[in-house]
Order: structure tokens, then sequence, then C-alpha cells
């Protein structure tokens, strides 16, 4: 698969993998002729995410410098249809502006878990045993449900996750969650929902019901943070923190 550096940083590569265009940066250390496995971390929304992560990398590499987390593998992944990759179920427009939601969330993350961990594993050296999630929105959403049909996410940071996705917490209440998921962040804004209709109206109070539920499931796991923000109000500061919440995660795991 071709790869070329981007011009804005040299240490993130544009890159494809199937169907979908990737930002893939490799820490400085990463070196193809070397066993050394590194944690990897998936981000939806590559291009949104690039926009808002290639910032911080100096960030993180400095904090690495000083003993602060664990360098990791990260990995941008521009989605082909959103609504459809990003969806766990069917479920109808929000408004006719824009299709219905297709719903094929599981189909997605399977391709995650069973050719992207792997093709990473063998093209880039990513340990697929030590594997995260972030995502933003409908990107957040899809990480957490992730948790409840599969078991290979070790950490999973969701941001102003779309919580009030039809019949989402009736799903929830009646799901099994992953064994092996060691945490978990969510950040919603208090200001999510104003000026919305429907059930988006309600995005705070879903994602304080989901927190609330996580926690109880989870317990001593569960990182919860909010601003008083509304739903795209400091997306890139917000992105960032979830960034930083994982490779203080990261860092902290023993194996």
């Amino acid at each position: 698969m071709n790869s070329k550096n981007t011009e804005k940083e040299p240490s993130i590569m544009e890159t494809q993998w199937e169907d979908h265009k990737l930002y893939l940066y490799l820490p400085r250390s990463w070196d193809k002729n070397r066993e050394q496995k590194y944690p990897v971390v998936l981000v939806q929304d590559g291009d949104q995410a690039y926009k808002a992560l290639s910032p911080v990398i100096s960030e993180l590499e400095t904090l690495w410098q000083k003993g602060i987390g664990r360098e990791f593998i990260m990995v941008m992944i521009c989605p082909v249809d959103r609504l459809s990759e990003y969806t766990p179920w069917r479920a109808p427009a929000m408004s006719s502006r824009f299709p219905d939601f297709s719903g094929e969330g599981s189909q997605y993350l399977e391709s995650l878990r069973n050719r992207l961990l792997p093709w990473l594993c063998e093209t880039y050296q990513a340990d697929i045993h030590n594997s995260s999630m972030l995502g933003y929105s409908l990107g957040g959403l899809i990480g957490i449900y992730a948790l409840t049909i599969q078991n290979c996410w070790r950490h999973v940071a969701g941001i102003c996750s779309s919580f009030w996705y039809s019949n989402w917490s009736e799903y929830l209440e009646n799901s099994s969650l992953s064994k092996e998921t060691r945490s978990i962040y969510l950040h919603y804004g208090e200001g999510e929902g104003k000026g919305k209709s429907g059930p988006m109206k309600k995005a705070k109070e879903y994602a304080e019901q989901t927190a609330q539920f996580l926690e109880s499931k989870f317990p001593g796991k569960v990182t919860v943070t909010k601003d008083h923000g509304g739903h795209h109000t400091f997306a890139d500061q917000r992105f960032k923190n979830g960034l930083l919440w994982l490779n203080k995660e990261i860092g902290d795991d023993p194996s």
C-alpha cells in the first residue's frame, strides 16, 4: 500500500487500507527492522481527528521523553460512510436533509478487528493485544457499542458520543459488556441538545444515563468529564483531552 508524508506533519503518513484513507503516526523509536510491538489507538473520523490531533504529537513526544505515558501507534481512520459505519443498527434520520442511518457498525467493527488490526500488526508492529479506540459523536457511539460485541479493546474514549441514538439506552441495559476493557473515558457538553428537537434534545441526559450505567458495570474504571459547551464546542480541545487520557491509561497499563 502506498504511503506518503503529509506536508503539515512529517511524522504522520497518509496511507490506504482497503477503501479507507488512514493518517498513521509512528513513534520516533519505531524501526521496521526491530521486533518491538507498540500499543495502537484507532481514531474515528480521521479527517477531523487529523486536524485536531496533529498539533498534539509534539506534546505527546515530550511527555514520553519525561516518562509520562507510553509510546503508541495512532491510526486515524477516514470513514467511507460514517452514517453506516458508526451506527449499530438501522434507524431513521434525525432530519429530512440526511439519509437514514444504515446501521452497519457491527460489520465495520469486525473489519477493524479481523482485518485492520492484523494488518497493522504485520506491517507496523502494532500490538494486536493492546488496542484502544477514540471517537467523537457517532465515532464515540460506535466505540462504546464495540464493548457490547467485542472483547479486544483495552481502553475506549468516547467524546460527546451520540447516545441519543434510537433505542440505545434499552439496548445497553440488556447487553453484556467486554471483560477485557480496562478503562473508559466519557466526555460531554452540558450545552448539548440545546436548540435541537427529538432525541437529540436530550443528548446531555442520555450521556449521563450511559455514564451511570457504565460506572455500575465497570466500577473504578470509568472517567467522566464535562464542560459547558454544545456538541461541536471545543472539539479540538476535547479530542486532545481524550488522547492525553489514553496516553496516561496506556502508560499505566502494566502489560
